[in-house]
């Protein structure tokens, strides 16, 4: 993405990243003094892993129900739809559950990659953007980004829940990070989307991944924006991504003044997924410039 002009007059005060270390080198060398390596393969988790479980488990329920009838050979009508009631809350629960595994391990690698191209139909990469990752997780956006990044850095914040993504924390973000090679570009911080401790208009680019759906009030979403917006610069882009509430969030950003909003409605994945979870599950993304 080309500099922007205020980032030209106006020095970054954010801190250099501090690099991650390498636990296999003597804890006096860094990543800094050597080139990034990489390691064994990245592994960004499972999403909403309870959720996944109980869909795995609903569905192993569901199909014991259904053959438990004709095993036992109990051919009454009763016996009958309780095996097909049993049948279609297996084929619903293993499905779910499969489609969950699926995204968490091949989907939203893909689906990384895309946001990161639209993002440059907005501004185009350069290297040397200033990226803030809200709600980074185990680094799935991040590392992304940075991988685009040559003299530029980003910036990974979390709250490092476990109940939002499995094993996550700081340390499994800097494994992965390591893995891509990218661990002298990234920093890691803990904190919350609602308060942010960076100073206004930090940063080129801001990036959320499914994560602002998790606060549960439409107040909370909406400080959430509130900051985001804050700390990204005039000209800046946002990329957010999310299961739920996109169309309250383009709302909310078009009342805030920012006019170039591009939605991404998902396609028919969304639409299926969105009509089997009872509108729950809905994964879109909206691209912004801001003014």
């Amino acid at each position: 993405m080309q500099p922007l002009q205020s980032e030209r007059s106006c020095p970054i005060r954010l801190p250099r990243p501090r690099p991650v270390r390498n636990t296999d080198e003597p804890p006096e060398r860094s990543m800094n003094n050597n080139p990034p390596t990489r390691a064994s393969r990245p592994d960004y988790g499972i999403d909403a892993p309870g959720v996944r479980r109980a869909m795995l488990l609903t569905g192993s329920i569901g199909l014991l129900v259904a053959v438990a009838p004709p095993l036992l050979r109990t051919g009454n009508s009763v016996a009958t739809w309780i095996s097909a009631i049993g049948f279609v809350v297996a084929a619903y629960g293993l499905l779910m559950g499969s489609y969950m595994t699926y995204g968490s391990r091949i989907g939203k690698l893909r689906s990384r990659e895309k946001l990161l191209d639209l993002a440059a139909t907005l501004r185009p990469w350069s290297g040397d953007e200033i990226v803030l990752d809200v709600g980074c997780g185990r680094g799935l956006m991040l590392v992304g980004a940075a991988r685009r990044l040559t003299t530029g850095h980003a910036v990974g914040i979390d709250l490092w829940r476990e109940e939002d993504q499995s094993e996550n924390s700081p340390e499994a973000l800097e494994a992965n990070a390591r893995s891509e090679g990218v661990a002298d570009r990234i920093r890691i911080d803990t904190g919350d989307a609602r308060q942010l401790p960076y100073p206004n208009a930090s940063f080129d680019v801001v990036l959320s991944h499914w994560v602002i759906h998790n606060l549960p009030e439409e107040a909370a979403r909406r400080k959430a924006l509130d900051e985001i917006l804050r700390v990204l610069r005039p000209g800046g882009v946002l990329v957010l991504a999310d299961i739920a509430s996109i169309r309250e969030y383009r709302a909310y950003l078009t009342s805030k003044g920012v006019t170039d909003v591009r939605s991404l409605s998902g396609g028919a994945e969304a639409v299926i997924m969105g009509a089997l979870s009872g509108g729950s599950y809905r994964p879109q993304a909206l691209l912004a410039l801001r003014p």
